[in-house]
């Protein structure tokens, strides 16, 4: 991996700030940029000669870690309403895995295809909204990067959790990353930790070629056997399912065998959707697809998307193909008769969840007490259905 660091003065005309900070020269070959370098309405952080070039030579994307002075809000609450009753914190804009089904790679604060961008002093700056709070959502280790995707990371992710359980604050992550083990000796007996673990096929090659630079299979399996070895709540996240690539019945059989041979606590399915208001999502996977010699998938995802429908922004596949292959997972988690739960996300499948829960658990929100934060009593979680939210406003509703 590359690493750049931005000391420049934002003075290029005419670009966005995301283009300012990209460097002005291919971190491959060291030729001159002419930014915004796009294909479409796709951009790269190289050029793109030299970005499929090091793919092909190197089995890996060149990416470029820019470091991004950060002045906004460290914790957020997300629009979606599944996320309303959290925070959302993000480490990075982008992220070093560069998987090439990435919605997060579409957002207008991502940086281009081939670089990611670290927010300097996050840990600093959560420590001081913290300490200016009353009441605290619980966290989530983060919707639109990986908080483990470099050693770096994982390393202001531990000192994250060990301030998290110090304060008494609920926090969980998503990760395609290696856990390391010092986080689990962090957050062992910890009760407002869960870990969720992405992965959507055991097959290496599949695996590389939607996810270039993540970690094998194999590392994620260890994630979760390591993670029941310490107590903690496990969930694999069968997330996203890609037609043609990931969802053949045997290909769902072993990797939801393997969740359950482990003993998680619960397994969440789901498939990709395109993000609808920005075209480059689409065309990076399609460009992804010819590039590789596998242009025939673009005509089937077109059939099967044009028979789907649109889901809180995305297009997703045809309800019976998705159905289908969820169904399979849910009855594999049934026949194994155990305490393992199943949930979908954004899939609008009500009947085939196992349990009430999307993640298959609720955090209560806490209040600050004697120095450190308790849950507030009587609270599940549950803010679709709370009257009194815990949003800015009312944070004086719980004084304690």
């Amino acid at each position: 991996m590359f690493a750049y660091v931005f000391r420049g003065k934002l003075e290029e005309q005419g670009l966005s700030w995301v283009w300012q900070l990209i460097p002005g020269r291919c971190t491959v070959c060291g030729g001159k940029l002419e930014k915004p370098v796009k294909v479409g309405n796709v951009g790269f952080a190289q050029h793109p000669e030299c970005f499929f070039g090091y793919w092909k030579e190197q089995g890996r994307v060149p990416v470029i870690e820019v470091l991004r002075v950060f002045k906004g809000s460290p914790l957020k609450t997300a629009n979606m309403e599944c996320l309303m009753s959290k925070y959302s914190l993000n480490l990075t804009d982008g992220c070093p895995h560069c998987c090439v089904y990435c919605y997060a790679r579409a957002m207008p604060s991502s940086p281009p295809h081939g670089a990611f961008f670290t927010r300097k002093s996050i840990l600093a700056r959560v420590r001081g909204f913290v300490e200016h709070s009353r009441v605290v959502k619980p966290v989530y280790m983060s919707p639109v990067s990986d908080p483990l995707a470099t050693k770096k990371l994982a390393e202001t992710t531990v000192s994250l959790a060990e301030f998290f359980v110090s304060q008494g604050i609920p926090f969980y992550l998503v990760t395609k990353g290696e856990v390391p083990i010092r986080l689990l000796k962090v957050v062992e007996g910890f009760p407002f930790f869960a870990l969720q673990v992405s992965l959507n096929t055991l097959d290496r090659d599949v695996s590389r070629f939607l996810e270039p630079n993540a970690p094998p299979p194999e590392v994620r399996v260890r994630n979760l056997v390591r993670a029941k070895d310490y107590g903690v709540f496990t969930i694999l996240r069968e997330d996203p399912h890609m037609p043609f690539l990931t969802d053949h019945p045997k290909q769902i059989e072993e990797l939801t065998q393997t969740a359950l041979d482990i003993d998680v606590n619960h397994i969440i399915g789901s498939f990709m959707g395109l993000r609808v208001a920005s075209p480059s999502h689409k065309e990076y996977l399609y460009l992804w697809f010819k590039v590789n010699g596998r242009g025939e998938l673009v005509e089937k995802y077109e059939r099967l998307f044009a028979r789907g429908k649109t889901i809180s922004g995305y297009r997703v596949a045809d309800e019976s193909y998705r159905f289908q292959r969820l169904k399979m997972i849910r009855d594999l988690i049934l026949k194994a008769k155990g305490k393992t739960t199943y949930g979908l996300c954004m899939e609008g499948l009500p009947s085939l969840w196992i349990g009430d829960k999307c993640e298959g658990f609720h955090f209560p929100p806490v209040k600050r007490r004697d120095g450190r934060f308790v849950p507030i009593e009587g609270c599940t979680g549950k803010c679709r259905v709370c009257r009194t939210p815990c949003t800015p406003r009312q944070v004086k509703l719980f004084t304690g």
